[in-house]
């Protein structure tokens, strides 16, 4: 029983990643990656109360560290050729061109994940 409800945990943290725009994927690979590590340790310091609370305060810090790491900004370019900084939860429909990343390092991206 305990190993069907992990599988199940697991099924769906990992659909959760990959419906999830970039920005919430790194939310929740930092929080299970520190989840994971602050249990691991919390476990091999004071068994396994320490491991529960490895993993909450592991999930959190995880979580945090995710959130920051993600692309500073989304730019698009319109029929005109002008390049704009748009919010990056917006879809663009009809634009050229998407890009991320701050003004002289763009990346260009599918307008449609945007």
């Amino acid at each position: 029983m305990r190993g069907l409800l992990l599988v199940c945990l697991a099924a769906i943290t990992l659909s959760g990643c990959a419906s999830a725009p970039d920005r919430d994927r790194n939310v929740l690979i930092g929080a299970a990656a520190g989840a994971g590590i602050g249990a691991v340790i919390g476990s091999a310091s004071s068994g396994p109360p320490g491991a529960w609370a490895g993993a909450a305060i592991g999930a959190a810090a995880g979580g945090v560290v995710g959130y920051f790491v993600r692309d500073n900004a989304c730019y698009f370019r319109n029929k005109r050729g002008e390049i704009w900084q748009v919010p990056c939860e917006d879809t663009r429909v009809r634009a050229e061109a998407c890009f991320v990343g701050w003004p002289g390092a763009q990346n260009q991206v599918d307008c449609r994940r945007r």
